[in-house]
């Protein structure tokens, strides 16, 4: 998943603060629990799955990781995997991107898994996460440092490995930051991953930001027997510096020196494994990916020998990219595949070879892929998906037929992979069932059609008129890269209006309008000056009037669907003023010729009376200034004129003025605020229902009101955060029904309840 740093940044913080605020404990809560249930609003994978491991031992048993999303389980009775992070607090969000993925071979209930979003030096320390359940449970142990699940090089693996003779020693190797110098190389745990030391003697690393660090860590299972530490272990390293490309271990890890010979300088190691013929298989790009890639290679070292052999696939299309997927079949000597990375034309493939790299199969040439689990990952004009991109893979060890690969959209799976031995077709379906790592930016659910219409990073988003089946379309005319923003008429709620970024091959269009609640789309004839697109996007409730605020030019409106703009001013003490540019622009619930825009830098509130031709800005909003690392939002309440409410990470604020005056919602109870929604009132109540991500009684979570905000419930639970929630929207047309997107990138998440 491609996710801003900025955006991760706001959000960690923001949840960061919602943990740690405390509130009086006179603050009200309602006594009436209402009974959740939750589940993913069917789309089908989207994100990065940026690494796979099976089970040498329990037959069915794989494990994949996502960068922002967590890590999940594979039920191979059902053929769908299972979410095993969603239990994570939103204190500690950064445990949804998994930088690493770790299994006892000897006892097939051990799983561990790295886990943190970033190295740089605003982001949390990360942890190891340890289960003897396999995953149905976790035991934190902090780490002293920062992790990546989410930058350059999270690709590479696996960095942490358990030693295959005694299970509770464990290895893992960190990035190469240059924020963390003193923690950077090889740390060992010998209990099983509850205390790690760091190993003084590797010196391998820089510390100089280049590379990805130590790409993986490799156990040489005979140098040792069971019950004893493996006496022989190998690291691939990955710096600009680095004597070798990889290093060795002839004492169980106590000291590394570099094996000589290999590639040549510039070559980064990207993903190693020991086959059963006694070498170790090792996949380089000139880059550390998941992009910029422009060569790379496939060596094989002998252990025995000492030897190195460059074993690269030809290809057929001479195209400039690596490899970094790699698999080693455990009971076939000499079965291989590897993964091309960033093969952008014509697609990226899998190589398959059975004689140790000597010849290559290229499987991706004759493969048939059927997406009829998630059918809008097919291209438009394109009878099926392309291979994909930035694949790691895994073969099944007891079934070489099977074999399964993470791409930059899901998984795909294939029962016939031995079919390309001979040349033969081989046969691909999505094989993603059940993960679902989408970052969601906004969602709404208007009152008449589709029930949920969402903006999402990478993939634009999607009209979902059955939230148990993946669409068979992205939004289109334009497909972004990015959507940011979304709208619905309140009074005329087939109107609809959507903004993104990128996407397009020519640029030309960033937003469109649906007059048919999303069915079809009519693009922007005119871009109103912006290079970027993006930003907030508001519709009048009469649907006449657009209101964009662009990410990087002021405010404007446009009275004809986009074919026209107009810059929005203000009136100020210094004369006319241009409303600032990254405002969030939204309309009334009601009133046609009433829009807000709300700028969080300067704490301003800004109103329009009449269709956003005049604005004015309200001198006594009393509002907190939101730092830009930090995130508010402001929401109307269909149906209700003048009604705003305004989250901050220092509370909840609501007016009922169109904007001119705000009061605080009691403070004492609610001390801050990550997102609010509306939806049906509760039966008897003439109110809609308020749905807050929040701090409620010194607790962050998900919370409901019935009563206009006098009392409120947690309706989510341990089992349920999801690391937390960024935005939270509740259905019109249905009471209790409620939709959400993390903070985490866990898709879009809908709960449903009877009371």
């Amino acid at each position: 998943m491609k996710t801003l740093l900025h955006r991760a940044v706001a959000r960690g913080l923001v949840y960061g603060v919602l943990a740690a605020l405390s509130v009086s404990p006179a603050a009200t809560l309602a006594q009436t629990t209402p009974s959740y249930t939750w589940n993913n609003v069917r789309i089908v994978a989207g994100g990065y799955v940026d690494g796979i491991i099976a089970h040498p031992k329990q037959q069915g048993l794989f494990y994949a990781r996502t960068d922002v999303g967590g890590a999940y389980r594979y039920n191979s009775q059902t053929a769908k995997w299972v979410a095993l992070n969603d239990w994570t607090p939103p204190q500690d969000s950064g445990w949804m991107g998994i930088e690493s993925i770790a299994v006892d071979p000897n006892n097939p209930n051990m799983l561990y898994l790295v886990a943190g979003l970033y190295t740089q030096s605003w982001a949390p320390n990360g942890a190891v996460l340890v289960s003897s359940d396999q995953g149905a449970h976790f035991t934190s142990h902090p780490l002293s440092f920062r992790v990546g699940g989410n930058v350059d090089g999270r690709n590479v693996g696996e960095r942490l490995q358990v030693d295959p003779n005694k299970g509770s020693v464990l290895f893992y190797g960190t990035f190469n930051a240059a924020n963390q110098a003193s923690t950077n190389g090889l740390w060992t745990s010998t209990d099983s991953g509850s205390t790690w030391s760091h190993v003084s003697g590797f010196n391998a690393l820089s510390s100089d930001g280049t590379g990805a660090g130590v790409a993986f860590v490799a156990f040489y299972k005979p140098s040792s027997g069971a019950g004893s530490p493996t006496k022989t272990i190998f690291a691939g390293v990955s710096t600009s510096t680095a004597a070798s490309s990889l290093y060795k271990s002839t004492d169980g890890g106590t000291t590394w020196a570099p094996v000589a010979g290999g590639p040549a300088a510039g070559m980064l190691p990207q993903r190693g494994m020991i086959g059963p013929d006694g070498n170790l298989y090792i996949t380089y790009g000139n880059a550390i990916g998941p992009n910029g890639m422009t060569a790379g290679q496939v060596w094989k070292y002998s252990i025995g020998l000492n030897t190195w052999q460059n074993i690269t696939p030809t290809d057929p299309y001479n195209y400039p990219s690596g490899f970094s997927g790699l698999s080693v079949d455990p009971e076939k000597p000499g079965t291989v595949i590897v993964m091309t990375m960033d093969h952008w034309w014509p697609t990226d493939t899998m190589y398959r070879t059975t004689n140790g790299g000597s010849t290559w199969t290229d499987v991706g040439a004759k493969a048939v892929r059927d997406s009829s689990l998630s059918p809008w990952i097919v291209p438009q004009g394109q009878t099926q998906a392309p291979f994909g991109n930035w694949g790691e893979a895994v073969i099944d060890p007891f079934n070489s037929a099977h074999a399964m690969y993470g791409f930059g959209g899901g998984i795909w799976s294939t029962s016939d992979l031995t079919s390309a031995d001979a040349d033969q077709t081989t046969h691909w379906s999505v094989g993603a069932d059940g993960i679902e790592e989408i970052v969601v930016q906004t969602l709404i659910s208007p009152t008449t059609g589709a029930p949920l219409i969402s903006a999402l990073d990478d993939v634009c988003g999607f009209v979902h008129t059955n939230l148990t089946i993946a669409p068979s379309t992205q939004v289109t005319h334009p497909v972004c890269g990015s959507g940011t923003g979304l709208d619905f008429a309140k009074n005329a709620p087939s109107t609809i209006v959507r903004v993104g970024s990128g996407g397009n091959s020519s640029n030309n269009a960033f937003g469109s309008v649906s007059s048919d609640g999303g069915t079809t789309w009519t693009a922007f004839a005119n871009q109103a000056g912006s290079s970027n697109g993006g930003g907030t996007v508001a519709v009048s409730a009469d649907g006449s009037t657009i209101v964009w605020a662009p990410s990087d030019v002021a405010p404007v409106a446009s009275n004809d669907h986009g074919t026209t703009w107009k810059t929005l001013t203000y009136s100020s003490s210094s004369g006319t003023t241009n409303l600032p540019t990254g405002s969030q622009v939204l309309s009334d619930g009601l009133n046609a010729n009433l829009f807000y825009a709300w700028n969080q830098a300067t704490s301003t509130f800004f109103s329009s009376g009449d269709k956003g031709v005049t604005w004015y800005a309200s001198a006594t909003s009393g509002l907190p200034a939101v730092p830009s690392y930090e995130t508010s939002q402001a929401v109307t309440v269909t149906g209700v004129q003048g009604d705003i409410w305004l989250v901050t990470p220092s509370g909840l604020y609501r007016s009922q003025s169109s904007g001119w005056s705000w009061n605080q919602v009691d403070a004492s109870t609610v001390t801050a605020a990550a997102s609010i929604g509306f939806g049906k009132a509760a039966p008897g109540k003439y109110y809609p229902t308020i749905y807050l991500a929040g701090t409620v009684n010194g607790v962050a979570g998900l919370f409901r009101s019935t009563d206009t905000g006098a009392t409120w419930v947690q309706i989510n639970d341990a089992q349920h955060q999801w690391g937390g929630v960024w935005r939270v929207i509740g259905d019109p047309r249905t009471f209790g029904t409620v939709y959400l997107g993390t903070t985490g990138g866990r898709g879009i998440i809908y709960g449903m309840s009877s009371n």
